[in-house]
């Protein structure tokens, strides 16, 4: 279930349709600070990608990679601009210190204990003066991630020196990119995991928002849902972007409802690469391939729960079996969402015209961002109902 990384790299199996090489030559080849969408289902293997770009070594020679999961910093399901630029200069600031002069981190220091003398309460706020810019950094983002009414309080007394922060960033930008310690290589930011807020979080990041995420002087990914790419704000989320790139799932089937024996075969591979393949009986991973729906989370998932039954059953191999029990398990989970009649008639509709159409954007968007609806590439692309769900609105298994 981890994202893979440089140590597993062996497990990574490349898909036919991956953006990852044109990504790097758009990277590399462009002279302004690009700002990059990258979408994708959620579980589709985005992260991944992502580490294996930031491993290249052209992309290594450039750039001064500055990689982090926003998950990791924040609480994404309560997610804003200003703790988002907060945990942007978190990083810089310690992916980069080393390359700061003393006078760049003295002034940074002092702005932390301006801000915390403004953000704390009076009888706090000497205790935590003099620590530093790197404590506060830990501080701010320990709260936002985990505070309650403390938050809401911060980010209120915060957000007017939210110009003042991008000052800074842009300040530490400058300093790595200009040390010759650097390499005269230039800053990338790749943030992963902005697919996992709400839809309608991402929505005001990206569209209220995307005017000031922008404002640092450097190269940036920004991973996002598949679901903001079909708003009707995509027009002026688009505006503030260079460009966006989705990722696209293993492609199964054919919109004819087809196998595609080349996808098929690469989904096979990614269960291989992690067990001995005498383990699953073949027709029993068919059936996981086919349920995943071409997310290689949901493999993952489908095979985990199968070997577990597996188990429970003592049996030497995972059969048919083990893997619809999983399938079970997991259309349960679906089906605590699927609650309105009109979600029904939504996915019934996608299922039968393999397009997005609905006259309320809000619970199609909703669907799509909650796997229920996958994309999938196939020329202008086509629109299928997770192969999980299938039995849940009575279109057959």
């Amino acid at each position: 279930m981890q994202s893979l990384d440089e140590k597993h790299k062996d497990w990574y199996v490349e898909r036919p349709d991956s953006p990852e090489e044109e990504i790097k030559i758009y990277l590399i080849n462009n002279s302004t600070d690009t700002k990059i969408l990258f979408s994708g289902h959620r579980g589709s293997g985005k992260t991944s990608t992502l580490s294996k770009l930031a491993c290249n070594a052209e992309i290594q020679k450039t750039f001064f990679v500055v990689k982090f999961s926003i998950k990791d910093e924040l609480n994404v399901a309560d997610l804003m601009y200003t703790d988002l630029l907060l945990a942007i200069g978190h990083r810089l600031y310690e992916e980069g210190k080393e390359l700061l002069d003393s006078g760049l981190k003295d002034d940074l220091d002092k702005w932390a204990a301006e801000v915390t003398r403004v953000t704390t309460k009076t009888d706090q706020a000497e205790a935590h003066v003099e620590a530093g810019i790197s404590a506060w950094f830990f501080k701010a983002t320990g709260l936002l991630k985990t505070g309650f009414e403390d938050k809401r309080e911060f980010r209120q007394k915060f957000e007017p020196r939210v110009p003042q922060l991008i000052d800074y960033i842009n300040r530490i930008i400058r300093a790595i990119e200009t040390n010759s310690d650097a390499g005269e290589r230039q800053v990338l930011l790749i943030l992963e995991d902005l697919d996992k807020p709400p839809v309608d979080i991402a929505m005001d990041l990206f569209s209220t928002k995307g005017t000031v995420l922008i404002q640092p002087e450097c190269k940036i990914i920004f991973t996002v849902p598949t679901s903001l790419l079909y708003s009707g704000q995509y027009n002026v989320v688009k505006e503030n972007f260079s460009d966006q790139f989705p990722l696209p799932n293993f492609k199964i089937i054919e919109k004819s409802g087809e196998r595609n024996d080349r996808g098929w075969a690469r989904m096979r591979e990614i269960v291989e690469r992690r067990m001995e393949s005498q383990l699953i009986e073949s027709r029993a991973l068919d059936h996981a391939v086919g349920m995943s729906g071409g997310v290689v989370r949901e493999l993952i998932r489908i095979v985990q729960g199968a070997a577990s039954r597996a188990l429970v059953a003592k049996a030497n191999v995972i059969k048919f079996e083990h893997v619809e029990h999983a399938v079970d398990k997991l259309r349960m989970e679906y089906s605590f969402s699927l609650t309105r009649d009109e979600y029904i008639t939504i996915l019934q509709n996608v299922h039968k015209s393999k397009e997005l159409r609905h006259d309320d954007e809000k619970p199609l968007l909703d669907l799509l961002h909650n796997l229920f609806i996958l994309q999938y590439p196939n020329g202008a692309g086509w629109y299928g109902v997770n192969p999980i769900v299938h039995k849940l609105i009575g279109v057959g298994a």
